[in-house]
């Protein structure tokens, strides 16, 4: 376009040349010897035109095939250096998975000058440096690539924060996934749930639960279960769990999983005869093993009375042995060695347990029975660490529950069975 432009403007400065000459008449003389020709002006301005316009044609020709070839040659050199450049991308990151990191950093950093796709080269060298633990040039690295690929934000950000995840900074990880904006990345969601879960951020991971239901990470169901787990993780965290528990939610606190991490958070805290009555209640409403072991674990003042009020439930469930088990527990708290160590055998004849041995083996050993003590904790270790027992290749015979009774014990009667100090 600019050849025919500069073609057009010296045609028309012919014709102007030409116009201005005819305005003048006269004629141009050339003498060679015996020869003598007359040029009129008007014909020797056309000629001088004419030349000019070929020579401008000419030069402007050269140039235009200069240009051409230039360009050509650059652009060769520009594809030879992304080829290069890619085959030292392909042999980086071969190197890298090999292990050969100094060869990969030297091939990787040598083609990056020519990358068409810079961010690549930025990433696999961000993970180098991972590997290296050269968290400054990791941190770097993935500086780069957010700043040759604003659009790809969040895939970067997923892999810096969980480099930074797998190097135990969960700090510089929050800050990496705090400055993102609102998204429905599940993988990213679920590295910013791990993270929370990580660092106990249970409003975080309770505030991002709607987000996985969203984004179909969880369903109802799993959204369900993983609140009443953040309840349960808050409460084991609080030290007053008595302000804690009226913020949940009313579906919250009648659940029974978080009753008894309420009453698990009271006995922590010290408050054992208020966690009675919420396993109590508990137990009314929600037979649980696990509230049954907790009530039978009480530390208060009172253990008679706790005593009491689970012997009530033997009715319904005389066949339950974790009901035996804590009422041998409170029995033996209660100072009453006889019905604790007839609780004790019982449950350990329904099912023995590796803890059924060592409450009766510590118990024995209280009333000063050593011996029999002793085959308790053989047989609770058999029942414990089989596997240690049988690569080792000894072979222990437990003791049969209710050995240790005689026939001139009664659990109702528990003077006749005294500690040392007490005879």
């Amino acid at each position: 376009m600019r050849r025919l432009l500069w073609l057009l403007l010296a045609a028309a400065a012919g014709v102007l040349a030409a116009s201005v000459v005819a305005g003048q008449p006269g004629y141009l003389l050339l003498a060679w010897g015996d020869w003598r020709i007359e040029i009129r002006s008007l014909l020797l301005a056309l000629v001088l035109a004419l030349l000019l316009f070929g020579l401008l044609h000419w030069l402007l020709g050269t140039a235009y095939r200069t240009r051409q070839a230039l360009l050509r040659r650059r652009l060769g050199r520009q594809l030879r250096r992304r080829e290069q450049s890619e085959a030292d991308l392909a042999a980086g990151v071969l190197a890298l998975l090999e292990g050969r990191y100094p060869q990969a950093q030297k091939l990787l950093q040598r083609s990056r000058r020519a990358a068409a796709a810079p961010v690549l080269h930025a990433l696999a060298l961000a993970h180098l440096a991972r590997l290296r633990a050269d968290a400054a040039g990791r941190e770097r690295e993935f500086a780069a690539a957010r700043a040759a690929a604003p659009h790809a934000r969040l895939a970067i950000a997923h892999l810096q924060a969980q480099a930074q995840l797998d190097a135990g900074d969960t700090t510089a990880a929050a800050a990496t996934l705090k400055d993102l904006p609102d998204h429905d990345s599940p993988r990213l969601l679920q590295l910013q749930a791990h993270l929370a879960r990580q660092r106990h951020d249970w409003q975080t991971l309770h505030d991002l639960l709607p987000r996985l239901r969203r984004a179909g990470v969880i369903d109802a169901a799993e959204a369900a279960r993983q609140e009443v787990d953040i309840a349960c993780a808050r409460l084991a965290d609080s030290e007053v769990p008595d302000l804690l528990w009226p913020q949940l939610s009313r579906r919250l606190r009648r659940d029974g999983r978080a009753q008894l991490a309420y009453a698990q958070a009271l006995c922590r805290v010290g408050r054992h005869d208020a966690a009675q009555e919420v396993l109590g209640q508990l137990l009314l409403d929600d037979w649980q093993p696990a509230a049954v072991d907790a009530f039978g674990r009480y530390a208060g003042d009172d253990p008679q009375r706790q005593l009491s009020v689970a012997e009530r439930w033997l009715a319904a469930h005389a066949g339950d042995p974790t009901l035996l088990l804590a009422l041998g527990r409170l029995a033996r708290r209660a100072r009453l060695w006889a019905k604790a160590q007839a609780y004790f055998d019982s449950s350990l004849l329904l099912a023995p347990t590796a803890q059924g041995h060592l409450e009766l083996a510590q118990l024995l050993e209280q009333i000063g029975q050593p011996e029999t003590a002793a085959g308790h904790y053989r047989a609770g270790l058999q029942l414990a660490v089989p596997l240690a027992i049988d690569r080792a290749g000894t072979s222990i015979e437990p003791v049969p529950p209710g050995a240790a009774l005689t026939a001139a014990t009664s659990a109702a009667d528990d003077r006749a069975i005294l500690l040392p100090h007490e005879a």
